[in-house]
């Protein structure tokens, strides 16, 4: 009888240890899948803070009022600072350095500020453009 309990006992814990396997799969997994989305999310605030950046080059070199001009410096200043992080990290990977997980967790706090910014910028250059084309 002993011998029957501690072979159920061992089955028990056998099939115990299995769900738990299992599920720890589970829980594993979506933290990666959270990272690629962050991953997929940076390169495309990156691309669009670098054509935000490239439009105002392009604008400077262009018939711009003295106040759009000023205008457009302060916003690519502030866009800069807000993405300083996003940049530390593209160049960081560029290198092949590596980067900690403590320091993509910094990144990623950054973004919604990034992300702002570069709106902002984006919104600046429409107007711009518009007032250029007329």
């Amino acid at each position: 009888m002993i011998a029957c309990l501690a072979k159920n006992l061992k089955i028990y814990i056998a099939v115990l240890l299995l769900s738990a396997l299992l599920a720890s799969c589970t829980l594993v997994k979506k933290p990666f899948e959270l990272k690629k989305h962050a991953v997929k999310y940076a390169e495309t605030l990156y691309k669009r803070q670098n054509q935000a950046t490239q439009r105002v080059m392009m604008l400077l070199e262009e018939d711009v009022t003295l106040a759009e001009e000023e205008s457009l410096s302060a916003a690519e200043l502030k866009m800069y600072d807000d993405c300083q992080l996003l940049n530390e990290v593209a160049n960081r990977e560029r290198e092949g350095k590596a980067v900690s997980l403590y320091f993509q967790k910094q990144v990623q706090n950054s973004f919604d500020a990034c992300d702002d910014s570069v709106t902002k910028m984006e919104l600046l250059l429409k107007q711009v453009d518009e007032k250029i084309q007329y």
